[in-house]
């Protein structure tokens, strides 16, 4: 990743000016999963992810910002009940 890039990461706002559109998207989609319990995703959003990848690759996705998003909530937990 590019300085411009990682600096973007903190910016949502900005991800349309220094991310190609698939990658905008991904991140988008990591967004969303990071928020409510219960996203729901806008429809132009999921038409664009079905426009960039393929369900394989949706799956994936999925799983790995999934896998992230338990692995950030558990690690604040387990801060929380069981110290630094």
């Amino acid at each position: 990743m590019t300085d411009a890039e990682i600096e973007a990461l903190e910016a949502p706002g900005s991800w349309t000016d220094v991310f190609e559109p698939q990658a905008e998207a991904a991140l988008r989609l990591s967004d969303e999963m990071s928020g409510a319990s219960h996203p729901r995703l806008d429809t132009a959003l999921v038409a664009e992810l079905r426009g960039h990848f393929t369900e394989g690759q949706l799956a994936e996705l999925i799983l790995v910002a999934g896998q992230a998003n338990l692995n950030n909530r558990a690690g604040n937990v387990a801060k929380q009940l069981l110290g630094d």
